[in-house]
């Protein structure tokens, strides 16, 4: 049976069935071709238990950054059930919490990582690499699921110390996905990073657009570390990066006298604001003149990308005076938008998630409607200029972006607040050379050693919290400030102890 129209897979399928010999998928130098990788993800899709009328909870997916990853994801998508992803480098204790939350019952594992699953089922595929499949035995032979069921569940910071976990529907990527592919121009023959690891959306971002747009998804483990080499090499015409690798990258290209690499066609950045004076340092590049630069904004809660811009390259327009920050964009066409009258974006349509997992207080405080219309209420704070264009202007909440992933203040203040030794906490962002890190301030307890306390904290939230929300500094105060009222004031601590930060550094 053909899936129904809503399963935004079908083009993958579409192009596994009618070109099984193309690359799809090419995995530290190993070619999967569109028939050879579709056989993997049936492989997926055939070993999870089958779509019934009741809900199910999500299937859990071991992911370390491989095509067995993306395989997995897909193929748990193609049986018409949801995902949530497992971060291999991630501590157990979170990812035991996680399968705690949701309760899966099952679980594909991509690689020997050395946990095992808490599940009643564990599914280890044969990933030895298929030849070509025939178009019939690519035809996925499940209906496509309703779109309002949910399609994958990831876990953000909260504000409580536990994970939340998103819930987006079916319908999410179906209405996202097209227009993503038209923005970034992927289609045959081009070449796309999958640079972001599949534990967040922003790795949708990049497979889903290519793989169903007939393109080539390329895994390279050197692209971190060597970014301009393995372009070059893998002939990568579309990036996607975060903003903060971007700015450092264009900061090293500078130093060294390179130029981009030829076979770039469209680098694709968010995750953090963009200043002037990192658009001009770009813009110096040699072979900049070339390359389409995309400015995105997006969140978890409103699937992938909602807004965008190009603020550099071929057919750039001419960029409004914004003061310092630059522009976050044009709501792309699926995308519904509201501007309260404090400044805060309010975010509408299908992308929108379900909410929050087994918690409806946060969805009903986070989801509102207004005028008849469901609007996810962003915390952002922006502002209109020419055009319409948005820039934004800060947070009217505790959330921050550390490396690009969002992090809500209260949440590492809540886990730190459960640590040995410590009487109060306050977190808050550092800003250095345009980049963002996290910072701790924390009173110890009497007659206790500050030092022996900062490093117990350390050692607890690495075996316990994802990397994002460990800080990179750990600092013993003698006190917080506190404002009029008698809250705590994170930015005033943080300005007052800055020499201390720089010590601890």
């Amino acid at each position: 049976m053909k899936s129904s129209e809503t399963s935004f897979l079908e083009p993958f399928f579409d192009t596994a069935r009618n070109d099984p010999g193309r690359p799809a998928v090419v995995d530290n130098g190993l070619v999967l071709t569109y028939g050879a990788f579709a056989s993997w993800v049936l492989s997926v899709a055939a070993a999870v238990e089958p779509r019934t009328a009741e809900p199910q909870p999500p299937v859990g997916v071991v992911v370390h950054h491989s095509a067995r990853d993306v395989a997995a994801i897909l193929g748990v998508l193609a049986a018409g059930r949801a995902y949530v992803p497992l971060e291999a480098h991630h501590p157990e204790a979170r990812l035991e919490e996680i399968l705690r939350r949701v309760g899966c019952r099952e679980a594909v594992t991509t690689a020997e990582t050395g946990w095992q699953p808490a599940v009643e089922k564990v599914i280890t595929p044969r990933w030895a690499p298929a030849p070509a499949a025939s178009a019939a035995s690519v035809a996925p032979p499940w209906p496509g699921p309703p779109p309002e069921e949910p399609a994958y569940v990831l876990f953000t910071s909260g504000s409580t110390g536990e994970p939340k976990g998103v819930v987006v529907p079916h319908r999410a990527p179906a209405a996202v996905v097209p227009p993503l592919r038209g923005l970034y121009g992927v289609g045959e023959g081009e070449f796309v990073l999958h640079f972001h690891g599949a534990g967040g959306d922003t790795s949708l971002e990049e497979i889903l657009p290519t793989l169903t747009g007939g393109a080539t998804l390329v895994i390279d483990d050197g692209a971190r570390e060597d970014f301009a080499r393995v372009a070059e090499e893998q002939q990568i015409s579309v990036a996607v990066l975060p903003t903060g690798f971007w700015d450092g990258l264009t900061g090293d290209l500078l130093h060294h006298g390179a130029r981009l690499p030829t076979s770039l066609r469209t680098v694709v950045i968010g995750g953090e604001a963009v200043r002037a004076d990192m658009l001009e340092r770009w813009r110096r590049l040699g072979g900049a003149e070339d390359v389409r630069l995309l400015n995105t904004y997006g969140s978890t809660e409103t699937a992938l990308v909602t807004h965008a811009v190009q603020l550099a390259g071929p057919g750039a327009p001419t960029l409004p005076e914004t003061g310092g920050d630059l522009p976050i964009g044009l709501p792309l066409p699926h995308v519904g938008q509201r501007i309260d009258d404090m400044g805060e974006l309010y975010v509408s349509g299908p992308g929108l998630a379900l909410g929050y997992h087994d918690d409806p207080e946060a969805t009903a405080a986070r989801f509102t409607e207004h005028a008849g219309v469901r609007s996810y209420r962003t915390g952002d704070l922006v502002g209109e200029a020419a055009g319409g264009v948005l820039v934004f202007r800060g947070r009217c909440d505790h959330q921050v972006k550390i490396r690009g992933f969002r992090v809500d203040l209260l949440d590492v203040e809540a886990l730190i607040g459960r640590c040995e030794g410590v009487s109060s906490v306050a977190a808050a962002a550092v800003e250095r050379a345009g980049h963002s890190s996290l910072a701790a301030f924390f009173v110890p307890l009497p007659a206790v050693e500050p030092g022996a306390v900062a490093a117990g904290i350390r050692d607890r939230l690495t075996r316990t919290a994802p990397p994002h929300l460990v800080p990179s500094m750990i600092v013993p105060v003698d006190a917080l400030e506190r404002t009029h009222t008698g809250k705590v004031d994170r930015n005033a601590t943080r300005d007052r102890h800055l020499g201390a930060v720089e010590a601890a550094r």
